[in-house]
């Protein structure tokens, strides 16, 4: 399943509620598993890319392509950069 619809909406609030980090590298990427993507509450099924980011306080947090960076963009806006 691809991200959702209203993944940026999504995004866009979880940043706000710190419910994402802010900031974070992505350390993996692959074949998604069928868990949730922590961007848009959608599974990343094994037919499309995951990213698992790193955040600062070392907790993995799973996107789609699309969420990482639409999270990424958010993110960025919030620091300012």
């Amino acid at each position: 399943m691809p991200s959702s619809p209203d993944a940026a909406e999504k995004i866009r609030e979880k940043l706000s509620a710190n419910r994402l980090p802010d900031a974070g590298g992505v350390t993996f990427s692959g074949f998604g598993a069928g868990q949730v993507c922590d961007g848009c509450d959608a599974p990343i099924l094994a037919g499309e890319m995951e990213y698992v980011v790193e955040a600062r306080d070392r907790r993995g947090v799973r996107f789609h392509v699309r969420c990482v960076l639409l999270w990424q963009m958010y993110a960025r806006g919030r620091r300012g950069t």
